[in-house]
């Protein structure tokens, strides 16, 4: 059985269409990943991709703010041979803004859902919250925290081998990082998900 620890880049992923290659884990269309591996994400990355949600629906409300001011200044300009133009493609793009976030919403519970039904979550302790405010691994607390949840069960957990996929290179995977990783018996990261199925055909 091989451990697939993920985190909040995963979903936001999925949500934002930004890493194809999740739908086909999602949707099974790998044997393997029914039968072969265990999916493990700390519970707190379910908390903070419905934060990550929030942000994205207050920055498009924004630019939906200022595209109504922007149609509302044209409306003035009757004389230009412009205006009337511009205010039909800024309505295009309040229409297109708000079916986006909608989507987004609507595939960020679609894969919190299958989360409830596919995915271990790693609850947090009050030792690992103590290990994340006294080791800082990596400066963003919460990815710190994250990293600290699946060090904890990887340490506690059985199977032979342990792999990490998160897009978020940035934090998880510089080199110091990947160190620890391996020390904590995770031998393998991927940054995408068609990088960890690759691999993991290679396995079976």
């Amino acid at each position: 059985m091989i451990t697939l620890y993920i985190e909040t880049d995963f979903f936001i992923d999925f949500a934002k269409k930004q890493d194809q290659e999740t739908e086909n884990l999602l949707n099974s269309q790998y044997p393997e990943v029914t039968t072969k591996i265990k999916i493990v994400t700390p519970a707190i990355c379910c908390m903070e991709s419905l934060s990550v949600l929030e942000s994205e629906r207050n920055r498009s409300n924004r630019f939906k703010n200022n595209l109504d001011d922007e149609v509302s200044r044209l409306k003035g300009d009757r004389n230009s041979t412009y205006s009337g133009d511009i205010k039909l493609y800024l309505r295009q793009a309040i229409i297109k803004n708000n079916e986006r976030i909608n989507e987004i919403n609507t595939r960020l519970f679609d894969v919190l859902e299958w989360a409830t039904k596919t995915v271990d979550l790693i609850q947090l302790k009050p030792d690992i919250l103590r290990k994340s405010m006294e080791n800082i691994l990596i400066n963003d607390p919460t990815d710190n925290l994250i990293l600290h949840c699946i060090l904890d069960h990887s340490q506690t957990s059985t199977n032979e081998k342990k792999v990490f996929l998160s897009g978020n290179h940035t934090d998880f995977g510089k080199p110091e990082i990947k160190e620890i990783l391996q020390e904590a018996s995770i031998e393998r990261y991927f940054v995408k998900t068609g990088d960890f199925l690759e691999w993991l055909n290679s396995q079976f």
